[in-house]
């Protein structure tokens, strides 16, 4: 029988109880702990952390089931999310997405818009996240008051304050820094909303403006957030460019609050190449977040260019190389990037999906429990959370539970079974269950 078993935990938990021989990742606690260990719940936080549960307390016997922090989730659009619900079709190709999408913006409303994201945000939710950066189109910078899609995510932040910690980030190409007035009414607008300023760095791209975006964010006091080198194209690695100027913000104490997101090419590299970029980025202070779902669609896309409507076998990876990056002790994050949008067909928001995908993509060995800090402590850090530190005596007790009791258990059934605490108590029934897709049909009409 499962540990969760309805006749086994209750559908209200008392304010004090323990879970009782938890195994969670080594890394994420305070002081190396045997097999499993025993976590104190008490209004709502983690009051203590033992090798086994002394009583004094109701106490839940998980029989060796999984324990995590809830997920934080660094790169996610949820203004394209469900675009395909909307009836748009997928592309292969990155560049003919981006200009579908710009085709699309106009008809936008606030209501399809809060319809979307709103869904999206019930199934982050019921997967088990705590907070996520979503990244919002800026086509004109000069607007004061942002795009729609700004105005509305910033309306469901305050509405999903409490459940959801939503970041916003700004997503303009970086040849609209070249208007400086333009450039400082964007990042003037961000600062207000407390938002982040994200830019992208495509191939080809006037780099001559990266400067002043990391002037902008000194200036606004800004994190910086880069969608880069999204593509395989060796010759062309601009990552290298952010990671020297984010290496001098750093020296002024600024560097740690920069995030590359892609950074596919890294990948393709010839190995000496890689490792001087992969050393300069150690030395900056970037974050980098990989995107299994998207990148893995996109990138090396299966389109045959000697053979148009053919398609063929990919036979190159859309990701970063990961376990160099650890290994330089790089902050290393994977987030959902796009779902069921022109982008990409699938995904559903769910952190243990998305690592179950990079673990299968780049051979991660005991994923859930070696790299757990890549959805939990990693970006909650980089986004300046509380509790971001793994588990701790004292932190909130939002915590995932799973019925798995190792890596091959829990992402063989990523969701079957699992458990969200908040504040140490599960979500109501209705909360635990992502939405039905029925729900999005109304937007076709």
């Amino acid at each position: 029988m499962s540990p969760f078993h309805p006749a086994r935990w209750p559908e209200r938990l008392p304010e004090r109880y323990w879970l009782a021989r938890a195994r969670v990742p080594q890394a994420l606690l305070e002081h190396p702990a045997g097999d499993t260990v025993a976590l104190l719940v008490e209004g709502g936080r983690v009051a203590a952390i033992e090798p086994r549960a002394p009583g004094g307390a109701a106490t839940f016997d998980l029989d060796g089931a999984t324990v995590l922090p809830a997920f934080v989730d660094l790169h996610t659009h949820l203004d394209k999310g469900d675009l395909l619900a909307a009836g748009l079709k997928p592309e292969r190709d990155l560049f003919a997405a981006v200009a579908r999408v710009r085709e699309d913006h106009g008809r936008w409303t606030e209501t399809e818009l809060r319809t979307r994201i709103g869904f999206a945000l019930r199934t982050a939710l019921a997967h088990g996240t705590r907070a996520l950066n979503t990244y919002v189109d800026w086509p004109d910078p000069a607007a004061p008051e942002g795009p729609l899609a700004w105005r509305v995510l910033n309306a469901l932040k305050r509405e999903w304050a409490g459940r959801i910690d939503l970041h916003i980030t700004s997503l303009a190409s970086i040849d609209r820094l070249a208007d400086e007035g333009a450039a400082a009414t964007l990042a003037r607008a961000l600062a207000v909303h407390r938002g982040a300023l994200g830019l992208f760095v495509y191939p080809g791209a006037p780099l001559q403006w990266l400067p002043r975006a990391f002037e902008l964010a000194e200036r606004f006091d800004l994190p910086l957030d880069f969608h880069v080198d999204e593509h395989l194209d060796p010759p062309t690695a601009n990552i290298g460019h952010v990671a020297r100027l984010a290496r001098l913000a750093r020296e002024r104490g600024y560097g740690t609050r920069t995030v590359c997101g892609h950074a596919c090419v890294l990948g393709v590299l010839d190995d000496a190449e890689r490792d001087r970029l992969l050393d300069e980025i150690a030395a900056s202070g970037l974050t980098l977040t990989a995107l299994p779902y998207t990148n893995l669609y996109l990138q090396d896309n299966g389109l045959s260019a000697t053979h148009p409507g053919q398609r063929r076998t990919p036979r190159r990876r859309g990701l970063l190389p990961v376990h160099e990056a650890r290994a330089r002790g790089i902050p290393l994050a994977f987030a959902s990037d796009n779902h069921r949008d022109v982008f990409f067909p699938g995904g559903d928001l769910d952190m243990l999906q998305a690592l179950a995908l990079a673990a299968n993509a780049a051979h991660l060995d005991d994923a859930v429990f070696d790299w757990a800090d890549t959805i939990t402590t990693t970006p909650a850090r980089f986004l300046g959370l509380p509790n971001a530190d793994g588990l701790r005596k004292g932190m909130i007790a939002d915590l995932v539970l799973h019925p798995g009791r190792s890596s091959a258990e829990v992402l063989s059934r990523p969701h079957p079974g699992r458990q969200v605490l908040r504040a140490g108590q599960r979500l109501s029934a209705e909360e635990a269950v992502p939405p039905d897709f029925r729900e999005l049909e109304r937007m076709k009409g």
